[in-house]
């Protein structure tokens, strides 16, 4: 009875000590993966630091790493629902219009038209289901870049991303009437996101953000496109992950990550638009450059050690 006493008591002890663990880390990577994906820092970029120095090149993932990706999504939703309000609704009114045959000839109000250009941005995105034989699809083959075994092409990235950050910032500086997105930008927005997102070392909404400063689209629209591009792409790679997981976690932790995840993405849109109006997108760029030749400088290093 004393061993079994002694058993029980170990079990519980190395139950609970499993069960905090589980709930440091989620409270852990959904303030990392919030802040990560939302201010223009890569997420993928520092992921791949920590993959890389752990030595985890599977590219397996946890199911809480979905929750958290929903989770973001949601916070977003909320910090800038106008927005997504107001495009919803164009969205099904232009659907109701499809059906009623009333859209021939009529020319789409500002709201529609910006609705119209997220949906061109979209498009590219089916690429990713082109089949590579034995690799996948070609998603599957960008996102192989994240576990690679050097740090070399996601510090050259990121400091990609930051350059076009700063010339951003250098732009935004400039006295110019702001125009809407056309079609031109949104074309190359769509094109660029089929390797941003996938493709370790690049900030999606980062990316987005300044190719559409650089074409002339003012601040506000240019961070409310990017912002409403993001959360389709965060509700559908989470529910993926969730799908394809092979660690699953506890109640506690899923409910923890995500409530955390939800309020992390929503105070970091607050703060990213607060940014970006008072023109601190450089700053962001100046982390990325210097991170970015750190992180490449290091991968050449490992190039050279493997050989």
């Amino acid at each position: 009875m004393i061993i079994s006493g002694q058993a029980i008591i170990l079990i519980t002890l190395n139950f609970s000590e499993e069960k905090t663990m589980s709930i440091l880390t989620a409270i852990f990577q959904a303030l990392f993966q919030a802040v990560c994906r939302i201010f223009p820092i890569s997420e993928t970029a520092h992921s791949s630091v920590f993959h890389d120095f752990s030595g985890r090149f599977s590219g397996e993932c946890s199911s809480l790493t979905g929750i958290v990706h929903i989770g973001i999504a949601v916070g977003i939703v909320i910090a800038s629902y106008k927005l997504f309000l107001k495009m919803s609704y164009e969205l099904f009114s232009t659907v109701g219009d499809v059906f009623k045959k009333r859209l021939k000839g009529s020319k789409p109000s500002g709201a529609r038209h910006y609705m119209y250009m997220t949906l061109v941005s979209f498009c590219p995105m089916l690429l990713w289901l082109i089949p590579c034989g034995k690799y996948g699809l070609l998603y599957n083959v960008l996102r192989n870049t994240q576990f690679n075994k050097t740090l070399l092409d996601d510090g050259l990235f990121l400091a990609i991303t930051g350059v076009l950050l700063i010339l951003a910032s250098v732009q935004l500086a400039k006295s110019s009437i702001p125009k809407p997105v056309a079609e031109l930008p949104a074309i190359i927005v769509g094109a660029l996101s089929v390797f941003l997102i996938p493709v370790s070392g690049f900030s999606f909404i980062g990316v987005v953000l300044a190719v559409l400063v650089l074409f002339g689209v003012s601040k506000r629209h240019a961070i409310n496109y990017a912002l409403l591009m993001s959360v389709p792409v965060l509700v559908v790679s989470g529910i993926v992950e969730i799908c394809i997981s092979v660690t699953h976690v506890g109640v506690a932790s899923i409910i923890i990550g995500l409530v955390i995840s939800i309020v992390a993405s929503f105070f970091s849109t607050v703060f990213l638009k607060y940014f970006v109006s008072k023109g601190y997108l450089k700053y962001f760029g100046y982390y990325d450059v210097a991170v970015g030749i750190i992180i490449l400088v290091i991968g050449i290093f490992e190039l050279i050690l493997r050989k």
